[in-house]
């Protein structure tokens, strides 16, 4: 349970202003964000990443899972190059690079296609200039066919690019995961083999107790006395005061958060977007409801050490300008989707 739910730190990281030079984003970029994309000017499934650490260093990384059977099988595909650039230049300038993984000759193309879109990229997300809100920007990139439209979302780590769309509507780019590391042993971002939309989950299931009686949960924090409410049952365990289980297939807590600055909502927004230590956060099928000044994210979220995936559930009710109450219920995919109503209904409680 430890290495499945993981509580959000949101303000014990430092941040820089800026992953991209020459780009002041709306929303400040924090050391180990990353981001991956579907990148499909390959003729086979690939991916690529980004990864700020800082100003002046980056880690980007193309994989290609194993496809194929027999004679046609090819193997999967793993390059991973760590960058420092001058941080001085308005252009992207590489000061040094150093290869993190094993390469043959035949990759030659692919490390240069990395270079190239290192280079690309940083100049398209400055082309695009201010990103406070989703944005559509119609450029020429040659790295992709020519004329192409570039959709950005504020929320999105370090190149705010959501996906790259030709003009004949074809999805050449497209975000798939975004996360973030917190240690020099975190793997998230070195191990990221990409997204399955389709799976099963036979191995936690949960079926209601028709006894369990309703019970109201709340929480005040010291800070604000603001109450927030919740409604569970008697079949959920509560480990803290703002901490409660169920039956070792869910987790529900509730807190109060503050973002760093005054109407600064989205940097809460996007920590609770981002994947944790080895959780990949689906973004492509991914939901965000804003209602009332309040926001629901859902995600269905791959774990990968335990072949496990879980329905996340962020509810940010806002309090005042810089805080916010934020309710998490976290449930593995098997228990949640043949008893939807039972635990959509406690989100519905929140309160």
């Amino acid at each position: 349970m430890k290495k499945i739910f993981l509580i959000i730190s949101l303000l014990a990281l430092s941040f820089s202003v800026s992953a991209i030079p020459s780009v002041t984003p709306s929303v400040p970029d924090f050391s180990g964000q990353y981001v991956y994309y579907s990148d499909s000017s390959f003729e086979r499934e690939s991916y690529i990443g980004i990864l700020y650490y800082d100003e002046e260093t980056y880690a980007l990384r193309y994989y290609a899972p194993q496809t194929g059977t027999g004679n046609d099988t090819k193997p999967p595909k793993n390059i991973h190059i760590l960058f420092s650039i001058n941080s001085q230049n308005e252009n992207l300038e590489l000061t040094g690079e150093r290869i993190l993984t094993s390469i043959t000759p035949e990759d030659t193309d692919l490390v240069n296609y990395i270079h190239d879109f290192f280079y690309e990229i940083t100049k398209r997300r400055q082309n695009a200039g201010d990103i406070s809100e989703k944005k559509t920007d119609y450029q020429f990139y040659e790295q992709f066919g020519g004329n192409v439209t570039l959709y950005f979302d504020p929320l999105i780590p370090v190149l705010n690019l959501e996906k790259i769309v030709s003009v004949d509507k074809k999805t050449i780019l497209q975000v798939v995961t975004a996360g973030q590391i917190v240690s020099n042993e975190d793997q998230s971002f070195a191990k990221f083999s990409g997204v399955r939309e389709k799976f099963t989950d036979n191995g936690h299931k949960f079926k209601k107790d028709k006894k369990a009686k309703v019970q109201e949960i709340s929480y005040k924090s010291s800070e604000t006395s603001v109450e927030l409410k919740a409604k569970l049952d008697s079949s959920w365990n509560a480990a803290a005061e703002n901490f409660y289980t169920l039956n070792n297939v869910a987790v529900f807590t509730v807190n109060e958060v503050s973002s760093p600055a005054e109407n600064q909502f989205d940097v809460l927004k996007r920590r609770l977007l981002l994947g944790s230590e080895m959780v990949w956060p689906n973004w492509k099928t991914q939901k965000i409801k804003e209602d009332d000044g309040n926001t629901l994210i859902t995600q269905i979220s791959y774990h990968p050490e335990a072949d496990s995936y879980t329905y996340d559930f962020k509810y940010l009710r806002k309090i005042d300008s810089k805080t916010a109450g934020l309710y998490t219920l976290t449930v593995f995919a098997g228990a949640y989707e043949k008893n939807k109503k039972y635990f959509d209904t406690i989100l519905k409680s929140f309160n």
